[in-house]
Order: structure tokens, then sequence, then C-alpha cells
């Protein structure tokens, strides 16, 4: 058994059993990925997939134990590679983060240039995919840290530090009818064609749960990639958009307006999710003080002994 079958067993995992993503995202061949997943398996002597027909189909009751224990061993192998490059040249270090794109394009930014003030020598890796379980790139030992608004299955020998509040704004091109409302609602949004992320993601999903209690059914006349793409979209006139209110920024967002509709969608808290082992880890907890000044050093470690 290798650190390396691990660390494809997991990967193999997070991509909900899919080989060929798995060997994409490891930079390896689909075959090497069986391979290895089959040496594992021999080497521990027991199944750790269900199978139909060579397709991997689920776990197996001592496979999610494995799949557990697995991730543990990684997350504790990523921690002893930061404790060795903490004792070499600060230089050398680096603080691997994984969030969404809304984050990482409008806020990462600004609590990068507060953290590199306190750490310069620490280089910084941003990472950005959909919420759903951004917290399991943390668990597998990819990145040091995740944001994210997904926080509902963290296993507990995760810490997750609560943020502050996700709130969400319509945005519009300027003089819009919906710009103008004193009291927006949901029936009035559905009345215009909307620009939608995609339908896998929480924050489309958050949307439609709204728009389902209303009783209302919202019209989607284009879905984009990200943030970026539908306020793009809006900017041509083409709908309108609910997004991240990060992400509407006036100066650089000239042409559109934007008006605060959290009251109207279930609540959410972009929160920081890391290892319970995070104390003494100077250059991560000083990273946590700049996104969420709240979080001192003291208060992450009271939490994380908590």
């Amino acid at each position: 058994m290798t650190l390396q079958q691990l660390r494809y067993l997991c990967e193999v995992v997070r991509c909900r059993l899919n080989i060929s993503r798995a060997a994409r995202a490891l930079g390896a061949s689909q075959p090497a990925v069986s391979q290895q997943i089959r040496m594992l398996e021999e080497s521990l002597g027991v199944a750790v997939f269900l199978r139909s027909r060579n397709q991997l189909t689920g776990l197996t009751g001592k496979g999610e134990t494995i799949v557990t224990a697995a991730q543990a061993v990684l997350a504790e192998a990523t921690n002893l590679e930061s404790i060795a490059a903490r004792s070499l040249d600060t230089g050398l270090a680096q603080l691997r983060i994984a969030s969404t794109h809304p984050q990482a394009t409008y806020g990462l930014p600004k609590a990068i240039r507060k953290f590199k003030v306190s750490c310069p020598g620490v280089d910084v890796h941003i990472s950005h995919q959909t919420d759903e379980k951004l917290w399991q790139l943390v668990q597998n030992g990819h990145v040091d840290l995740a944001i994210t608004t997904d926080t509902q299955a963290v296993p507990k020998d995760l810490l997750v530090l609560m943020c502050y509040p996700m709130k969400r704004s319509l945005v519009a091109r300027k003089g819009h009818a919906l710009l103008r409302k004193r009291r927006l609602t949901l029936h009035d949004i559905a009345e215009y064609p909307l620009i939608g992320l995609d339908e896998r993601s929480n924050g489309r999903r958050r949307l439609m749960r709204a728009f389902n209690a209303s009783g209302v059914r919202p019209r989607f006349v284009v879905t984009a990639a990200d943030e970026v793409v539908a306020k793009a979209c809006v900017e041509e006139g083409l709908g309108v958009a609910i997004v991240p209110s990060i992400v509407h920024d006036p100066k650089r967002d000239a042409g559109l307006g934007a008006v605060d509709v959290t009251p109207l969608l279930e609540p959410s808290v972009t929160s920081i999710v890391v290892r319970r082992n995070v104390s003494g880890m100077n250059h991560i907890e000083l990273f946590i003080q700049a996104f969420a000044p709240a979080w001192t050093r003291d208060e992450v470690r009271r939490a994380a002994r908590e």
C-alpha cells in the first residue's frame, strides 16, 4: 500500500467514481488509476468498491471505512510536508486555498493582499470550483483550507469557522424597472428573463427552492458557467441575474445596478474549513485572520480545542 494508491482512491471517490475524470485530475491514464486501485484492494485483502460490468457503482461497507482512513492519512502526510516546509526557508512555504469562483475572483485578492504584509515569503495557490463538497479537498490534503457555504456534511475531524452571511443581489442594466421597485419580490423577478448558473450549483438550487416555495416559475434564457459570464450577459441586455453581492462592483460594473435580495432567499454563511490541527501553522492562522478578522489566532485555537 502506498500514498499514491491512497491519493488515487480518494480522487476516484471525489470524482463520484468516475475513473476517467479522476485520471484527468491526477494527470494519469485511466488504466493506471484502475491498476493502482486494484493493487490497493489486493494489498488490503478486501474490495473497496462495488462493481457492475467493470464499472464502479459504490463503496462496500469496509470501503467506506477505508476511504475515511485514507483521507485522514493523506491529510497527515500533507501536514508533515507543511511542517518540513516551515522548517526550511520561509520562501518555500505555500498556502493552498480552494473556493468558489466568486470568492476566488472578488473576495480572496483583498484578503491575500493583507496576508502578504505579514507573510511575504508564502506563495498562495488558489483553485476554484463549485461549492459542493469543497471541504473534501481539505480532508484529502489537496488544499490547506476551503472557503465555502456548503458545510452541512463536514465531518468532525475538520473545523468550520463561520465568517459572515452570504448576501445576494439582483443585477440588471441601469434603468431597469426592477431596480426602481421599493419592495422587490420573486414574483416581480420571475416576470423577466433570467440569467442562471449551472443547475448543479448550490446557488442555482437555493434560487429554485425559493421560487418553488413562492409558487412561481422563472424563465431562464441563458445558463452561464460563472458569475462573470452572467454579468456579461446582463450587460448585453439578455436578462437579469441573482448573484453573490461581492460580484457587483459599482465602479467596475458602471452599466449595472444592483438590489439586495438576500431576504428573499434561504440564508447561507460563508465559512472557512480547515483541519483541526491548524494550531501552530502560523501562515494558515494569519490568512484566516486576514479573511475574517474576528477569527484571531486565539479564537481559532479555542475553536479547534472545542
